[in-house]
């Protein structure tokens, strides 16, 4: 009986791990950018790629959060209907980034460098035109 019962808390502990491992990402289907001068809504395949992975690989920075107003509010829209808030602070001399999250505003998240080079790349194409 005992052995059953292991057996069977091991099955479940399997199943969930498969589950955790490989359900799909919710798929973006536009990202919708706010700043002081401008509005833009991305919705091209390479720019949601873009987006994806930046949010994706962002890691949490350590510490209070205390920072001015962002480059960009940022609004990613899925593909479930779910819109999720964000603040996107980029530096375009420096090509860094962070995101903060509204629903989690005590919480910043540092944009990895290829991360930030490929928003800043893509958001200056806007800036310029």
């Amino acid at each position: 009986m005992r052995k059953i019962g292991i057996i069977s808390i091991s099955l479940i502990i399997l199943l969930v791990l498969i589950y955790v491992l490989v359900r799909p990402n919710p798929e973006i289907i536009s990202v919708n950018l706010i700043s002081e001068t401008a509005e833009i809504t991305y919705t091209d395949i390479e720019s949601i790629r873009i987006f994806d992975d930046a949010i994706r690989t962002a890691k949490k920075v350590r510490g209070a959060v205390d920072v001015g107003p962002p480059t960009y509010r940022m609004n990613v829209t899925y593909a479930d209907t779910e819109v999720v808030k964000y603040s996107l602070y980029i530096d375009f001399k420096t090509e860094d980034g962070f995101l903060i999250k509204d629903s989690d505003s005590e919480k910043m998240l540092k944009l990895k460098d290829r991360s930030s080079k490929e928003l800043t790349d893509l958001l200056s194409k806007v800036n310029t035109e």
